[in-house]
């Protein structure tokens, strides 16, 4: 009944003349022809029908020449089945048929797992809604085996290749990696310290790389040891420095323990080398620093000779039996050192002076030693230069006296320990006070009242002169400002202040604070001033005047160039020192400096001060050449402020009475 049935559809088909395709009868696929009857016209249709099954497939494998698998598929829309053949398809590879349909082309689908090349041919069906396929597939293994022994053949060569290549190339890089090995060994070796060298052989880049390593490390070295000279030697000098000193001195230190050697440090500076430095300049200071440790040198042979620093030099003398070749090496190296000199044309003829301390008599350790022969250096600068002194107990006690008065120094002026005291100088035109030199006293809470030339130079060599100055100028200013107009006021201002800076503006500041005139001020300085500050000091002496305050020279015939600074700056005033003043009356030639003195004066529009001036008869003397104004215990002593009220009182009184 099923298979009529199926017969039955075949009807439609036919009637709609199609006479030849596949389709499943009886649930078989099979290759339909139909023939029709015609008597003469039509009377119906003969259907011949041929299983498409395994026989018929394996027919169809064996008309190829290549191990074919033959197979038909059909189904309905997008699915399929084996209808006939060995090939049994999955979903995932029946899925990849429909993609291929309309390619006309081979592609690869696994069979059972197996890939395949697969071509795939429509067969036409003979019921509508039928499809069907013929599939030839190739198994890739069948067609790939005539090549598997190409295949191995190119393996096996590959490999003979790989294991060639990999040959060259260790043996390459052992070209390459032992001269890096040899490198890095070498720089590990030159980066702690040693210096080392690596063979060059060969041209190549390695080669150039390891003569270029050796050409650094060849600097390096050189600059090594031009670094340990410098850290150890003076540049300028070529003499050993301080830190090979220090050295030196410990070393001798050790070695004279439990001997009967001594060691002598002999320190040494040029006198009046910072004038010299100054005048004809650095060069010429170098050039004679150079001369210096030449001549030291020499006449020190066999001992150990430094430069500390600046003019400063050092020399140990290692003495084992006689104590008088101390005393003939430092006479030695003093006129050796004396022997004229010519630089720049300029012929100098340079001095020293020499401290000695002696180890281990005279310190404990070396820094101690240094700081003796120091202290030894200044007590023969105190002697009068050009000669040579020991180190003495007593002179650390000055020492430790001296750091003492520099700490109290620096509390005073916290604590407002100073004062000001007033010296009068009486005009001698107008007859009567016409200003007063303003001097600085310390009470010291324990010392009572020091006076001026035991602190003054402390203060100037510590820089504390500076804020001591500066509050000189506003108390004086402050207590100027309550006298009469036409009195003015005079303050010694030290060569540090005009050299530190801020001088200027420390003396506007005074005035503005005080409201004093600046034509009621008045600025002593000594020739000092000069010697160190050149065309800056006349720049801020010019800058002063330009303000209104007079500037008067003090101590006018004590140095050594006073006619050349009255040329280069207009003094308001000069003030002739008290020596000449004290042979006033005893001595004809002081008479004709002071006479010569004022008359300069006049011609240069200046005005005239003697100081220390104490009897009458220099009054007189000093009037009759023509003198401006006179200062000395004649007329008063230096007062405190408040007895300032009470001498204008006395004066306008007097003044009155007469």
């Amino acid at each position: 009944p099923r298979l009529a049935r199926e017969a039955e559809a075949l009807w439609v088909s036919l009637d709609a003349g199609r006479l030849g395709g596949v389709a499943v009868l009886g649930g078989k696929p099979r290759q339909l022809v139909a023939a029709a009857l015609m008597a003469p016209s039509l009377i119906g249709w003969v259907v011949f029908a041929a299983d498409l099954d395994a026989r018929e497939m394996a027919s169809l494998e064996r008309l190829s020449a290549i191990p074919l698998h033959a197979g038909v598929l059909v189904g309905e829309q997008s699915s399929w089945r084996s209808a006939a053949g060995t090939m049994r398809l999955d979903e995932k590879a029946a899925g990849s048929l429909e993609g291929h349909l309309k390619d006309n082309a081979a592609f690869e689908m696994a069979d059972d797992d197996e890939p395949s090349i697969t071509l795939a041919k429509p067969l036409p069906t003979f019921l509508t809604g039928d499809r069907a396929l013929l599939i030839l597939a190739y198994p890739k293994s069948e067609a790939l085996a005539g090549a598997r022994k190409l295949q191995i053949a190119l393996g096996l060569m590959t490999l003979l290749g790989m294991a060639l290549a990999a040959f060259a190339t260790w043996r390459a890089a052992g070209r390459i990696t032992e001269p890096l090995a040899r490198l890095d060994h070498a720089a590990g070796r030159l980066a702690s310290g040693e210096h080392v060298k690596v063979q060059v052989r060969g041209e190549d880049e390695l080669a150039r790389l390891a003569a270029t390593f050796n050409e650094m490390s060849g600097k390096i070295e050189e600059r090594e040891k031009r670094i340990t000279q410098l850290a150890f030697n003076d540049v300028l000098t070529g003499l050993p420095n301080r830190t090979m000193f220090q050295q030196q001195l410990e070393h001798l230190y050790h070695s004279i323990e439990d001997s009967d050697v001594l060691v002598a440090l002999h320190c040494l500076d040029l006198d009046q080398f910072k004038v010299i430095n100054d005048t004809l300049g650095h060069p010429a200071g170098d050039a004679l620093l150079i001369a210096a440790g030449d001549r030291i040198r020499d006449v020190a042979r066999g001992h150990f000779v430094a430069r500390l620093g600046g003019d400063e030099f050092v020399v140990l003398q290692r003495v084992e039996g006689d104590r008088n070749a101390i005393d003939r090496l430092a006479e030695q190296l003093i006129a050796s050192i004396a022997r004229p000199l010519t630089i720049d044309g300029n012929e100098l003829v340079p001095s020293t002076s020499v401290g000695i301390a002696i180890a281990p008599f005279d310190a404990p350790d070396g820094g101690t030693l240094l700081r003796n022969a120091d202290l030894a250096l200044y007590r023969a600068k105190e002697a009068g230069r050009g000669t040579f002194a020991f180190f003495e107990e007593s002179l650390n006690r000055r020492a430790q006296d001296r750091r003492r008065l520099e700490t109290d120094l620096r509390l005073a002026l916290e604590r407002g320990e100073f004062e000001l005291y007033y010296q009068p100088l009486f005009d001698l035109e107008s007859n009567r006070i016409g200003s007063f030199e303003a001097l600085i006293r310390w009470n010291h809470p324990e010392r009572g009242l020091v006076p001026p030339a035991e602190f003054i130079g402390v203060a100037e060599e510590t820089g504390i002169i500076v804020p001591m100055g500066a509050w000189a100028l506003r108390e004086a200013c402050r207590k100027a400002s309550e006298w009469p107009e036409h009195v003015r006021v005079a303050v010694n201002v030290s060569p540090v202040q005009f050299h530190r800076g801020g001088l200027h503006e420390t003396i506007v500041q005074a005035l503005a604070a005080s409201g004093l005139a600046p034509d009621r001020l008045e600025i002593e300085i000594t020739e000092s001033v000069f010697l160190d500050g050149g065309d800056s000091t006349l720049k801020l002496l010019h800058s002063l005047r330009s303000i209104g305050v007079r500037i008067a020279l003090d101590d006018f015939g004590t140095g050594y160039s006073s006619l050349s600074y009255l040329q280069s700056f207009p003094f308001d005033k000069i003030k002739i020192d008290r020596s000449f003043i004290e042979n006033l009356l005893t001595r004809p030639g002081a008479t004709a400096i002071v006479a010569a003195i004022t008359e300069l004066a006049h011609a240069l529009g200046m005005e005239t001060t003697a100081e220390g001036v104490e009897d009458n008869a220099q009054l007189v003397e000093l009037r009759s050449h023509g003198c401006s104004s006179v200062q000395g215990f004649l007329f008063a002593r230096p007062m405190q402020a408040n007895q300032i009220t009470r001498l204008f009182r006395d004066e306008d009184q007097a003044r009155n009475v007469a």
